[in-house]
């Protein structure tokens, strides 16, 4: 539901600033921080991190802040270097994002369960 959500926005965005959308490829032609941020929500492993959160708590949410994602090569093929140093700065921030909110998430999830486990533990 965030994605289309997103994706949603991010369209009429684009309409509205004169942007070029290629609906059979996906791709933003304009924007390169439009879509590197589309394709860093796509591309980011949430059920990795989210899981990482959840089996490795603190730990795991540091590494979500830690590790650096880098966008696919292929991506940047044919690209200007000014178009590639703006979408992976932009991927970058993106798929961090992503990253530690489902490692918070997979935490918090760890907690909830711990503590309801915990309850019904001392209640018996």
């Amino acid at each position: 539901m965030r994605n289309h959500n997103l994706l949603t926005i991010l369209l009429l965005s684009s309409l509205l600033l004169g942007q070029s959308y290629d609906p059979l490829t996906g791709e933003q032609q304009n924007d390169p921080c439009i879509q590197a941020a589309i394709d860093a929500q796509n591309d980011v492993n949430g059920t990795l991190w989210y899981g990482a959160g959840c089996l490795f708590g603190i730990i795991g949410i540091g590494a979500s802040y830690v590790i650096e994602p880098n966008p696919n090569a292929f991506k940047l093929a044919g690209k200007t270097s000014d178009y590639a140093s703006v979408y992976t700065g932009c991927y970058r921030l993106e798929a961090k994002k992503v990253q530690q909110q489902k490692a918070r998430n997979g935490c918090l999830t760890y907690a909830a369960v711990y503590l309801l486990l915990l309850t019904m533990a001392s209640g018996a």
